[in-house]
């Protein structure tokens, strides 16, 4: 699933158009941006700490879990979305090459075949709506699909400036869930008096 681009023999000569296709894809990767990896299943904080050790900017939201045994309580902490981690950087295809020698990782999400520097980033809103979510320590239910819901802003509260999706549930419950499309999942928290929305159009960022 997650294979490498084909080696081919023989020499290419690259047209005019080629070389400044090339030339704007990696102006446009030069910037860092933040980047979702797919990764061996329970190996996201063995390949998070690789990552960090090649100077990496990473980023592994985690969630914590009670499991009751017969003679103790066990808290443990585990990744929010199983099989996946973020990391910042400016891609390219050497950047690329250095991020697949970490052994726990398969490979960006979102890559484009046959062009090594170029994947589908993951917004700063999302990022940073996901780490203020985690920063409000509140109950979190990940999903493993997106919502539907009206497009909000918390402008007051603990969760002020998360964006996200805003969920009514039965019993006139609101939940907020913060939603990262380019994996598909989504991320749920309850919702109280003091977490003020604004429900007008949002960009992302």
């Amino acid at each position: 699933m997650w294979s490498g681009p084909g080696h081919t023999g023989g020499l290419r000569v690259d047209s005019q158009h080629d070389i400044a296709s090339h030339a704007r894809a990696d102006k446009a990767q030069a910037s860092e941006r933040w980047y979702a990896l797919a990764v061996h299943a329970r190996q996201e904080r063995a390949a998070a700490t690789g990552l960090s050790q090649r100077g990496f900017e990473v980023f592994l939201p985690t969630r914590c879990e009670r499991r009751l045994w017969s003679d103790r309580v066990q808290r443990m902490t585990l990744a929010l979305f199983p099989g996946y981690l973020f990391l910042r950087t400016g891609l390219t295809a050497a950047r690329r090459v250095e991020i697949l020698r970490v052994r726990q990782v398969y490979d960006l999400v979102g890559r484009t075949p046959g062009h090594p520097d170029i994947a589908r980033h993951v917004s700063e809103s999302e990022i940073e709506s996901l780490k203020q979510l985690l920063r409000s320590e509140r109950e979190l239910h990940a999903e493993d699909h997106l919502v539907r819901g009206a497009e909000v802003l918390v402008c007051h509260g603990p969760l002020r400036g998360v964006r996200g999706a805003l969920v009514s549930e039965p019993g006139g419950h609101k939940r907020l869930a913060v939603q990262i499309p380019l994996l598909g999942r989504s991320v749920r928290t309850w919702l109280s008096r003091d977490d003020i929305l604004e429900t007008h159009a949002i960009r992302a960022g």
